[in-house]
Parts: structure tokens; C-alpha cells; sequence
């Protein structure tokens, strides 16, 4: 009996460190998820020598939620040109449970963008792997509730994607952001 309230009691002061370790892990993976959508439209313009866009909807799970991170990597048809609806791929979060949100900034190094701002966005790539001139969307943070630890995607002009985290300077730290 002794044991039994000896685990519960280690289980209940561990519950918050745990619960912050499966957040944190939730907004990794959506990041890393967002960052490889975008690298797979870059690598596809470069490959087909064409623009390819990148929709980063405001959907989890396929539901409506704001600043939800699923995606898909869009082309358009010879008859079409400007309208992109040809799916390379896309991806739904797996689980209407993840707490990771997404929101679109304009400038890199600007303050975290919230939950859902600018979205859904549309981030095109042209031929040659460079940012369109029409893409305004220069980082996309993101975020999740209470102490977890925000990370950023920011996009280059030249085409460049990088995951990096906003608290950390790059002047000491090669994963910080500013």
C-alpha cells in the first residue's frame, strides 16, 4: 500500500513537466511538419520550373480552427495557370487533440504572430526555389497554450526556410532567430 501512494504521489508532481514535455513535443512536430510542406513546394518549382504554392490552411484535422496547421502543396494545370488546384500533397494534423496553432507574420523578427493571423496563407515559390513577389508571409510562428516553448519558420526572399526558436539569439545560439 505504501508503494501505490508512493507512485501516486511521484505521478502528481510529475504531471506538469510531463504535460509541458507532450505540448512542446506537439508544437515540434506540427513546426517540423509546416517547415518539410514548405521545403517539398520549394524542391517541386525547382523541379518542375514552375510556381508552386503552398496553402497553409486554418483547419485541424480537417476542422475549422484557428490557426490550425494543416497543409497542402498546390500546382496549376497548363489550362489554368493561375489557379492552383492540383494537390501534390497534403497533410491533416493526425489528431483534433493537438494543441500546436499556427499565425502568419509579414516581416521576420517581428513579434510572435497570434494564433491564427494571416491564415489561411498562401506562400508561393517560383521556378527557380525564390519566394514570389505576391508572397507577403515572411515567418510563421508557432505557438501553444501556458509555458510551452513557441518556435518560428521564417522564409527568406532567396527561398531559404528556417525552423528556429525566438528566445534564443543567433548571436549565441545557432537556433535562435534574431
Amino acid at each position: 500500500m505504501v508503494t501505490v501512494v508512493l507512485v501516486g504521489i511521484l505521478a502528481t508532481l510529475a504531471y506538469p513537466s510531463f504535460s509541458s514535455f507532450i505540448q512542446n513535443g506537439q508544437i515540434r512536430a506540427s513546426a517540423e511538419s509546416v517547415m518539410s510542406g514548405l521545403q517539398l513546394a520549394r524542391a517541386e518549382s525547382i523541379r518542375r520550373n514552375e510556381v508552386v504554392e503552398f496553402r497553409l490552411h486554418n483547419t485541424l484535422h480537417g476542422a475549422a480552427v484557428p490557426g490550425g496547421t494543416d497543409w497542402s502543396v498546390l500546382v496549376a494545370l497548363p489550362e489554368t495557370p493561375t489557379v492552383f488546384d492540383q494537390v501534390v500533397q497534403a497533410r491533416q494534423e493526425d489528431s483534433s487533440s493537438s494543441l500546436a496553432r499556427a499565425g502568419v507574420g509579414s516581416t521576420a523578427g517581428a513579434a510572435s504572430a497570434a494564433p491564427g493571423a494571416g491564415l489561411p496563407a498562401n506562400i508561393a515559390f517560383t521556378g527557380i526555389g525564390r519566394l514570389s513577389i505576391g508572397t507577403a508571409v515572411r515567418q510563421i510562428d508557432v505557438t501553444g497554450p501556458g509555458q510551452t516553448r513557441p518556435l518560428r519558420i521564417v522564409l527568406d526572399p532567396g527561398g531559404d526556410i528556417r525552423l528556429c526558436d525566438p528566445a534564443l539569439s543567433i548571436a549565441i545560439n545557432p537556433q535562435g532567430c534574431a
